[in-house]
């Protein structure tokens, strides 16, 4: 798939609501070097030493690329691609992150673009939608009100386009 086409996709999809590009990063790296791009957020939470003591640290939660790019004498580029997402997210009222990560190598051709995916996340959310006031009145407030459930499925979609540059080092789109 050419870069217009895929652009055309991507761009379809957000015009329905069915999809959203969450970040287009581009990093530049040389033949087996590791690069790395992240975009978060630092979550603080309270640590407790042995003489009881707290300190305040910091987790990251945020999507991350790193990429080591392998030029093969062939010219086609084996790239290992560590992807990292966190999301920061509540249980039992502490901050905690939800962290989904994919991990691969692949062998492709120069400018072509590997897409990387299996990460799904189904929510269900439940709710009340109601008439203020009405809906709180005793017995006949269930005719001014209505329980709500959503559920909604979600997959990460990673596409990563390497190019190479003449002067023999890569670049990671």
């Amino acid at each position: 798939m050419s870069d217009v086409m895929l652009d055309l996709e991507l761009s379809a999809l957000q015009a329905d609501n069915r999809g959203e590009v969450i970040s287009t990063p581009k990093i530049l790296t040389a033949d087996k070097q590791t690069a790395k791009v992240s975009s978060g957020t630092q979550i603080p939470y309270q640590e407790a030493s042995a003489s009881g003591a707290t300190t305040t640290s910091f987790k990251e939660a945020a999507l991350s690329l790193e990429a080591t790019p392998n030029i093969t004498p062939d010219g086609k580029i084996g790239l290992q691609l560590v992807i990292t997402n966190g999301t920061p997210t509540i249980i039992n009222n502490q901050v905690a992150i939800s962290e989904d990560s994919i991990s691969t190598n692949v062998i492709i051709e120069d400018g072509q673009t590997v897409v990387l995916g299996g990460v799904f996340k189904n929510r269900t959310s439940n709710g009340v939608d109601k008439v203020p006031f009405l809906g709180d009145l005793p017995y006949i407030g269930r005719a001014f009100r209505r329980d709500v459930r959503s559920n909604s499925k979600e997959e990460l979609l990673i596409f990563v386009t390497p190019k190479l540059i003449n002067d023999g080092t890569s670049r990671l789109n």
